[in-house]
């Protein structure tokens, strides 16, 4: 079973990976019909590098969203199975309190998650309040 769950582990953050890299990289040029048919416009996707401008503290707070919003992920994907174990245990009480026990510390782990989003982005805004970033 620890095998199984593994490789969806790893698929799941293969596919996750790959998308980012989509949205990050995928930035298209269309041509205009309104006006100057030569006159071409930029489509911008949020959270994109070029979007960011390119500064260090900019490309730092990216990434460490982006890893938090991974680990916040894979904390629901935790919970998930969590809330699966209860579900299918059918009477076992081992197998419950087994599936409550993982609930419990993926929620502990999404509180630390939130926690560390904040602090984060509070200081990265105080550093963008003194001129740094």
């Amino acid at each position: 079973m620890r095998k199984l769950s593994a490789k969806i582990l790893a698929a799941v953050m293969v596919s996750v990976t790959s998308l980012w890299f989509l949205v990050t990289y995928a930035q298209p040029t269309v041509t205009t019909s309104f006006g100057d048919a030569t006159q071409t416009a930029s489509v911008w996707v949020a959270g994109a590098w070029a979007s960011t401008g390119g500064k260090l503290v900019d490309v730092v707070k990216s990434f460490v969203n982006w890893m938090l919003g991974i680990l916040a992920l894979i904390a629901l994907i935790i919970l998930i199975w969590g809330g699966f174990q209860m579900v299918t245990a059918a009477g076992d009480d081992a197998k419950y309190k087994k599936g409550f026990k993982i609930l419990q510390q993926a929620a502990i782990g999404l509180v630390f998650i939130g926690v560390s989003w904040l602090v984060v982005s509070l200081i990265f805004r105080l550093l963008g309040i003194i001129g740094v970033a």
